[in-house]
């Protein structure tokens, strides 16, 4: 599916609840859009998350919903959080509108699933290495736009800062871990920066070598949020799959889907090495040369 660009989880759950919140209450959105000053389609694009409400507003319609005390703090600080603009605001000029959609997606998951077949995922790359990646694209950027990717996809990987940082669970292909990107020193320092990275204790990295066989034909990342407050409707999304595509991407969210690729990365995990073999197969890699 498409999402609008700068979208959330949080922007996300707060359309979905306050939509929920609304119908609960059996005030249709004309007459509650009228009790707040405002229109219907007004309305209807804040609970299709096209648009974000002012806290204000969201605390107009909470009273209009019968929602006060503690629940409506809940949603209301949701909406604070759904108001604020990203980090990541500050390279739009080169951030294409669907990877918008997923660096803010990234910025909140409490879990990151990941299957690389291709090339070292990028919140696990150096820079050198980050740098061949787009020198190397079929269509590279220009050298200054280049230099702005490169320092988002550094910026992105900040997420290891925060004081509860997420659980990140990589799976790569040895084909990627043998790919001479941007040549054999960048390759060296790059699995040198996977194993030392390797012992953090909120990433489990592993490789799925070519006798495992086949793998799964094309990379793909799961993407787990934090539970929402219990006054937000039990609908929520929780879990999210990201797919990279040559002209843009796809979000799948269809539990039915969802539960294909957590399949999929499952069965890759179990054909990979464990952790410690990995770091041993990496430091194989490193101390063979080119």
């Amino acid at each position: 599916m498409s999402h609008p660009v700068n979208l959330t989880i949080s922007r996300l759950r707060l359309a979905s609840t306050l939509r929920h919140l609304r119908e609960r209450s059996g005030t249709s959105a004309a007459e509650a859009a009228r009790r707040v000053d405002h229109d219907a389609s007004w309305l209807s694009r804040i609970e299709t998350a096209e648009v974000r409400p002012h806290p204000n507003d969201v605390r107009a319609l909470l009273h209009v919903y019968q929602i006060d005390d503690a629940p409506a703090e809940a949603v209301i600080s949701m909406a604070r959080q759904a108001k604020r603009r990203g980090w990541w605001q500050r390279y739009r000029d080169v951030l294409p509108p669907w990877f918008t959609t997923y660096v803010g997606m990234e910025s909140e998951a409490s879990r990151i699933r990941t299957y690389e077949c291709q090339a070292v995922p990028g919140l696990l790359q150096t820079e050198q290495y980050a740098r061949a990646t787009f020198s190397d694209a079929p269509q590279p950027p220009a050298a200054d736009e280049r230099e702005r990717r490169v320092a988002l996809r550094l910026a992105r990987q900040a997420i290891f800062d925060d004081p509860q940082p997420p659980r990140l669970e990589v799976v790569i292909d040895e084909g990627a871990a043998r790919r001479q990107v941007g040549g054999a020193a960048t390759m060296r320092a790059q699995l040198s920066h996977l194993i030392e990275q390797s012992h953090r204790p909120e990433l489990s990295l592993r490789l799925l070598p070519h006798r495992a066989g086949v793998g799964f034909d094309g990379s793909f990342v799961i993407l787990d949020f934090p539970p929402p407050p219990e006054v937000f409707p039990v609908e929520s999304d929780d879990r999210m799959v990201y797919v990279d595509t040559l002209t843009g991407a796809l979000y799948l969210e269809r539990p039915e889907e969802v539960d294909r690729y957590v399949r999929a990365h499952q069965q890759v995990t179990a054909q990979s090495l464990d952790p410690s073999a990995t770091r041993d197969a990496l430091h194989a890699l490193v101390t063979a040369g080119p």
